[in-house]
């Protein structure tokens, strides 16, 4: 009745998936664990094929990264059972019960999402606390808290949906670059009026990108972000209400303070920088820093 679908690129999946395998085999339900890898280098496939022997493990590899969207909407299409559960390929189960959780809520079409963590513990090594700092600070909320904003809160990284839900509602593919896929999928279920239940069963994200990784895919996710405003000018009302980045750009707007904001970031983009990267970052710079993008961004597609 469950299929688990793990969309890989450039991660090792073997003992995550031994521990879910372990798990659903104990649940004694039907199952299959379906893993795409998309694209990743060589010597991470040749590791990650070792999960093939397993029963009721479907391995493939795709010749180039198709990226974030496609692959999921691959997977799902694929899937031979009606529910899906979607899980990021650099997450660590913590929770002996952690399928069984999902499987007990798995009655009416509904979308369940298990949550985020981070290690209690800070990276020993600093050049990893950036990211940990803000997952620690801001995904990592209650099951209470993210139900607050059922649609907003959406996230992929862990998630199971009723498949005859995911074929009305798929990934949108036009999102090609990084960033914002999951914002947009949120936004359909809420049009549609699909619930979206949190629940207390979260995986925890072990994949941590260095400090100058993360700002390069925040970077990224901005300029994604910024020309999303232009093309899906259709969503317009949700975008502003969902994202509090949106929302501290459009109180910009509406006073007229783009263009002075624009030039206070360029005198102190580099030290926020020097911020960010040092051992100890502010999240209020971090998010400084996103505006900030996101005016430039602006500017040059006006």
């Amino acid at each position: 009745m469950l299929s688990i679908l793990i969309p890989v690129y450039n991660f090792n999946i073997v003992e995550l998936v031994r521990e879910i395998h372990h798990q659903a085999v104990s649940c004694g339900v039907a199952f299959e664990i379906l893993i795409v890898d998309d694209g990743s280098f060589p010597a991470c496939k040749e590791e990650n094929s070792k999960v093939s022997q397993l029963g009721d493990v479907r391995y493939e590899e795709l010749a180039k990264n198709i990226g974030r969207s496609r692959i999921r909407n691959k997977m799902a299409s694929m899937a031979r059972f009606p529910w899906l559960l979607f899980l990021d390929c650099d997450s660590q189960i913590t929770g002996r019960d952690y399928i069984h959780t999902y499987l007990s809520r798995c009655e009416k079409e509904v979308v369940i999402c298990g949550g985020r963590s981070y290690t209690e513990k800070k990276p020993e090594d600093a050049s990893f606390y950036l990211r940990w700092l803000y997952g620690k600070k801001r995904e990592q909320k209650s099951a209470a808290c993210r139900n607050e904003r059922q649609w907003n809160s959406f996230m992929t990284n862990n998630f199971v949906i009723a498949k005859s839900i995911f074929e009305r509602v798929a990934f949108d593919e036009s999102i090609e670059k990084y960033g914002h896929e999951d914002t947009f999928f949120g936004f359909e279920l809420k049009r549609k009026g699909v619930p979206v239940i949190h629940i207390d069963n979260p995986l925890v994200h072990i994949g941590l990108e260095t400090n100058a990784e993360f700002l390069k895919k925040t970077q990224e996710g901005v300029t994604n972000l910024s020309m999303l405003m232009h093309q899906k000018t259709a969503y317009r009302n949700e975008m502003v209400s969902g994202i509090k980045l949106l929302r501290h750009f459009s109180r910009l707007s509406r006073f007229r303070l783009l263009s002075f904001y624009r030039l206070l970031f360029a005198g102190a983009k580099k030290r926020i920088l020097a911020n960010l990267m040092s051992p100890h970052p502010s999240l209020f710079l971090f998010d400084m820093y996103k505006l900030g993008l996101l005016t430039e961004n602006e500017k040059n597609l006006t």
